[in-house]
């Protein structure tokens, strides 16, 4: 009980501090020049930065994912330099959480899996990552004295993490209130929302490891990309134990040279909003924790404890609506998304409104020719679909979003963050026509692809 009321008071100290700075900068705004204005808003914003980073940081859980959601997205920032700045700054949420002390957490292990179980690992006593909800430790699997075995991840859940979640979603009110003080670009109720339904689905490594299967056994021998190999039977509802797979991080990636950052990217997009389009179930968390570059150059994808599946009437209606989208169908379009319940008031946005806020989120896949991503490209997305200061904001928060289309978006908006820090190029609509429609692959990626699934087939 000590330590959630502390995670709530740190809360507290920092919206706090905030809103004095906040009062001070709105009683002297009026004696500086707008591009004094801007810089002194950025250098708020980016104390705000690190003061996430140090007391969310400490928190694990719902706040934690939270500051690794605003990392990806724009934040009413005045420059690409600021924005990148920002980013960085947050950049510590996705790899350096505190760790949890290791006797800890190998006692959880020892408890988890029995002596017997527990004697084929031999585990490195020190955390390769720290997860929202669990630390991730290696380990080799069946070695011996002479060495061999296999390497292998286990990803083991904090102590009271359930307990510790719920206390971090009633505090993540505070943040709430410190973003519309200091975030006046971003509506952070709805992204708080999706934080609560994200850390929530995430504490059951069951279901993880359930999904994780299907994405293994899907995607066995894929030719751009790998799942780890699950081991299902060193996992519990507390501990998920894969292979391990080495690559370089994503963050890494972004100072390749522009021909392997547009294949990374190709495979990112061919991946996440793949899933959607043509499997009709997909890992709803892209970020760049999720994502490496193994050495044979293929992608290596994590995470799969988020992972939402469409029933055959969501999934018509996505590829529908899509469909009509590139075609130019509008009155099409409109009539879907109204049957569907996604237009709660046709009278506050109309047919021209609806049609125009979905091209604005979803253009840069809706054309065939190659589009390169950039942040500025990924921010204006986001701001279409999001920020208050977008034509749409005020009607489609009188609509409805189900829970799978939401995740849906947010996906893509997500895939087209990791896409613009890439700066990758690819001709992204024209893949989407391969899920669509299935005509001939639109690059040589999606040609090995086609190969592969014909084999799989036979």
């Amino acid at each position: 009980m000590a330590d959630r009321a502390d995670r709530g008071q740190k809360l507290g100290r920092v919206v706090a501090g905030h809103a004095m700075r906040s009062t001070t900068a709105k009683l002297s705004a009026p004696l500086r020049s707008d591009a004094a204005n801007a810089r002194k808003r950025d250098d708020a914003i980016l104390r705000f930065a690190d003061e996430l980073v140090t007391v969310i940081g400490s928190m694990k859980g719902a706040a934690l994912k939270l500051g690794q959601m605003l990392s990806m997205f724009d934040v009413g920032l005045s420059s690409p330099a600021t924005r990148a700045e920002f980013a960085a700054r947050l950049a510590p949420l996705f790899d350096s959480a505190p760790a949890v002390d290791d006797a800890v957490m190998l006692s959880i292990l020892d408890a988890q899996l029995g002596k017997a179980a527990r004697a084929r690992l031999t585990v490195t006593p020190i955390p390769i990552a720290a997860a929202s909800i669990g630390q991730v430790y290696r380990a080799t699997l069946d070695g011996n004295e002479d060495g061999g075995g296999r390497e292998v991840a286990i990803k083991i859940q904090y102590p009271d993490i359930g307990s510790a979640v719920r206390a971090d979603l009633k505090n993540l009110a505070l943040v709430v209130r410190l973003g519309r003080g200091r975030l006046p670009g971003v509506d952070l109720d709805p992204i708080v929302a999706e934080v609560s339904r994200r850390v929530l689905a995430e504490l059951d490594y069951r279901t993880e490891l359930a999904n994780h299967l299907r994405m293994y056994d899907f995607y066995r021998d894929h030719p751009s990309w790998r799942i780890p190999e699950p081991i299902a039977e060193l996992s519990t509802d507390r501990v998920l134990v894969t292979e391990y797979l080495d690559g370089m991080s994503f963050a890494e990636a972004i100072d390749l040279p522009v021909a392997e950052r547009d294949r990374i990217g190709e495979a990112v997009y061919r991946f996440y909003c793949g899933g959607v389009y043509e499997l009709g179930e997909f890992c709803a968390d892209p970020h760049p924790g999720n994502v490496l570059i193994l050495p044979d150059g293929k992608l290596g994808f994590l995470d799969f404890g988020l992972y939402p599946r469409m029933d055959r009437g969501d999934m018509a209606l996505q590829r529908n609506a899509f469909r009509a989208l590139m075609e130019g169908r509008d009155a099409d379009v409109y009539q879907m998304i109204v049957e569907a319940g996604f237009i709660a008031d046709p009278a506050v946005m109309g047919m021209e409104d609806a049609v125009g806020y979905m091209r604005s989120v979803a253009g840069w896949h809706l054309v065939p020719q190659p589009v390169t991503m950039t942040d500025e490209l990924a921010r204006r997305v986001f701001a279409s679909a999001v920020l208050p200061g977008s034509g749409h904001f005020g009607q489609i928060r009188q609509q409805n979003l189900l829970d799978t289309h939401a995740f849906s978006r947010r996906t893509e908006m997500s895939v087209c963050a990791l896409l613009g820090r890439l700066r990758a190029t690819a001709p992204w609509g024209a893949i989407a026509r391969e899920w669509l429609y299935e005509p001939r692959p639109a690059t040589p990626m999606g040609e090995s692809i086609a190969q592969w699934r014909r084999k799989n087939a036979g």
